[in-house]
């Protein structure tokens, strides 16, 4: 902290941490973005040249050297948030990392780990927590308005929306496929839906069907079909220690009628809800309801510059993050468990 400001460093600042975060970190007073670190040239120019930002550097160990950094924010490739994470946090710093926080159960627990061995905090930026309508449905969970919630449908489909850069369709950069880059979202937010509970088991199939065809085309172009590794579709079933359940379905390319779907639908013994349309299915005295909640009314609010407003408050207030490492735990262990089963054909069962 210096001049009563907290100092933010980036490793990684590329496109979501330029249109994102950045701009996030922009609007809060008392916080500057002061280095970065990036091995592309040519996002490093754009930093020194229009960001106009003071300590700008190829390796993110040369970034952590400076100590005046409290907080480092992570925007790297997945593969990358492990070790940058845990160099991070070693060196005395706070941090908030994209999702999904790692790749493998092994690494968030490593993560988890240091966080606690070195003070400081470790948060997953999963930004759909903090979308207005999240917030609203969660509080109605919360006031019991659907009872338990026993099953959940969840879905991060898209029809042909690949992203094609190499950092999302190479497993060596991305770790997988779009359970990684948007299953993770619609999985973590349906999971906090759900109150959190632990994993008992998972069975899935992931599969590449469409993604290294020719005649396929997308929506944002062209990708290197040779260099394609990771699923375009997967499907899985979660089995939690108290015998609730969700599925999740996500795919980069589906033969579907929607451009998009990113729903979750929540099935309660007093209600039924869908994320994000807020359309309620009860009963009264017999009668069945269909409400329509209006949370277009809600107050309009940038969900990613919200969450690291909410870090930073827990930063100075020294208090739980709202995402909580061991929560993103459990999500990395389902998406994990998805590849494990459908490489062995067999359920994943985790020890109670």
């Amino acid at each position: 902290m210096k001049n009563g400001k907290y100092l933010v460093g980036f490793i990684g600042f590329g496109g979501i941490a330029r249109w994102a975060h950045y701009p996030g970190w922009k609007k809060l007073q008392d916080v500057e973005v002061i280095g970065i670190s990036d091995p592309s040239e040519n996002v490093r120019n754009i930093a020194k040249n229009e960001f106009k930002i003071k300590y700008v550097f190829e390796n993110y160990e040369d970034l952590l050297k400076i100590e005046e950094i409290d907080i480092i924010d992570v925007c790297a490739p997945n593969t990358i948030h492990y070790p940058a994470t845990i160099a991070s946090l070693k060196a005395g710093k706070h941090v908030i990392c994209e999702k999904p926080l790692a790749v493998s159960k092994k690494e968030v627990e490593g993560m988890i780990e240091e966080s606690k061995k070195s003070g400081k905090k470790l948060m997953a930026a999963q930004h759909m927590r903090f979308q207005k309508e999240s917030v609203a449905l969660k509080k109605l969970i919360d006031d019991g308005e659907l009872g338990e919630i026993y099953f959940a449908i969840a879905y991060a489909l898209r029809r042909r929306h690949l992203p094609t850069s190499l950092t999302f369709i190479d497993k060596a950069l991305s770790g997988g496929g779009p359970m990684f880059d948007i299953g993770v979202h619609i999985l973590d937010l349906t999971y906090w839906f759900m109150g959190c509970p632990g994993v008992h088991s998972v069975k899935g199939i992931t599969l590449t069907k469409l993604a290294k065809r020719k005649d396929i085309r997308g929506l944002w172009g062209e990708w290197d079909r040779e260099k394609y590794n990771v699923e375009d579709f997967a499907s899985g079933f979660v089995r939690f220690v108290d015998n609730r359940a969700l599925t999740l379905t996500c795919s980069f390319l589906a033969n579907m009628e929607k451009i998009s779907d990113f729903s979750t639908t929540l099935f309660g013994t007093e209600g039924g809800i869908t994320w994000p349309n807020g359309k309620l299915a009860k009963e009264k005295n017999g009668i069945l309801q269909d409400i329509e909640l209006k949370l277009d009314v809600l107050p309009d609010v940038s969900p990613h510059h919200e969450e690291l407003r909410v870090f930073l408050e827990c930063v100075k207030e020294n208090k739980e993050v709202p995402v909580k490492p061991e929560e993103s735990l459990e999500v990395i262990k389902i998406l994990e468990a998805m590849y494990i089963s459908s490489e062995k054909g067999t359920e994943v069962i985790f020890d109670k």
